[in-house]
């Protein structure tokens, strides 16, 4: 059997994320799209203990990046980067030991807050972050081999880190706020053979698409954004329109105001779509879908890209319990959603 860990963010995944990294004790594999200093220190540390660690990280200009492939190569680990020239390395996997975990967000305190002294709800502070979700999977040969591979393929094809990374522009962070209540991560018993991990875009695409053709009862979806206008996007909504004639309850719920085109768009489909409100909750970064008594935790967005060519990760969980669990944290946010209209 396999011990499942679902997890919420800013609630819980990040306190699960870093006792795991901190509980490491051969090896650390990630391929993350940004790694911040929050995190960059405990895997440094865990080089500096001899354990065997490897890093991927995408391509783009950021200073968080750059610092982490730096400092984890002077501590001896190993830190390639990924996207150059192409699509970006948008996963979110790691493989900590025998643990694959597979979510939503990056290791950057926004996307990954925790708890100072690791404790999980209730015990601990309320945490402030990005709405994310996470999976961890302990004890299933089948898809440690799976993810293995996985990152071993990624990890050959990535390149040497550039000996300089150009400065990243200045963003205005996005407003997050602490959603209430916070919860502690659920631990279920499941047979492997209920996990599929999913790898690439079109990947990540496909499998949205055949779990939405077979829905009968229900089709939740949060994204952060969504093109309606992009051709996998457009399929997608499709589906949905169909399993919505034949009765299943479909719902959209993003993470923040789309642009005004796309809530023109998405305002015309016949089941309902809503935005997160960080003044109520907090801003959604979670990619999942819970279709009947199943869920797709994972790193891809609903874009060209995302759908697309990017390399991205998803974890399916065949499982009614885990179904369950998203599903509620899914009904909390959209209870404190808005219109999506400005």
């Amino acid at each position: 059997m396999t011990a499942l860990t679902c997890a919420l963010g800013p609630d819980a995944a990040g306190t699960l994320l870093m006792r795991s990294i901190r509980g490491a004790r051969r090896s650390i594999d990630a391929a993350i799209y940004e790694v911040g200093p929050s995190y960059r220190w405990a895997l440094v540390r865990a080089a500096e203990r001899g354990l065997r660690v490897r890093l991927v990280l995408d391509a783009h200009r950021s200073d968080g990046n750059a610092a982490t492939a730096r400092e984890l190569s002077a501590a001896g680990a190993e830190c390639r980067v990924a996207g150059v020239g192409a699509d970006a390395a948008h996963g979110k996997l790691l493989i900590i030991d025998a643990t694959v975990a597979v979510g939503t967000g990056n290791l950057i305190w926004r996307d990954a807050p925790r708890d100072r002294r690791l404790r999980l709800p209730p015990a601990g502070v309320r945490l402030a972050g990005t709405r994310e979700w996470w999976v961890l999977a302990t004890g299933s040969k089948q898809l440690n081999r799976a993810a293995a591979g996985a990152f071993g393929a990624h990890w050959i094809t990535a390149t040497a880190p550039p000996p300089e990374w150009a400065p990243a522009p200045q963003l205005i962070a996005p407003v997050i706020g602490t959603p209430v209540p916070q919860l502690a991560p659920r631990v279920i018993c499941t047979a492997p053979r209920r996990l599929g991990l999913v790898v690439g875009g079109a990947g990540v695409g496909e499998t949205l698409a055949r779990m939405v053709t077979t829905a009968r009862r229900r089709v939740l979806v949060t994204v952060p954004y969504v093109h309606p206008e992009t051709p996998s996007v457009r399929r997608l909504l499709g589906r949905m329109i169909d399993a919505s004639s034949r009765g299943a309850a479909c719902a959209l719920l993003l993470g923040d105001i789309p642009d005004r085109n796309d809530a023109d768009h998405l305002g015309s489909l016949p089941f309902p779509v809503r935005r997160m409100d960080p003044a109520r909750s907090t801003l959604g970064h979670a990619k999942g879908m819970v279709a009947d008594a199943s869920v797709l935790v994972s790193s891809a967005n609903w874009s060209a890209a995302g759908l697309g060519g990017n390399w991205e990760a998803a974890l399916r969980v065949d499982h009614a319990d885990a179904a369950a669990y998203y599903a509620a944290a899914w009904y909390r946010d959209w209870a404190t959603g808005l219109a999506i209209q400005v």
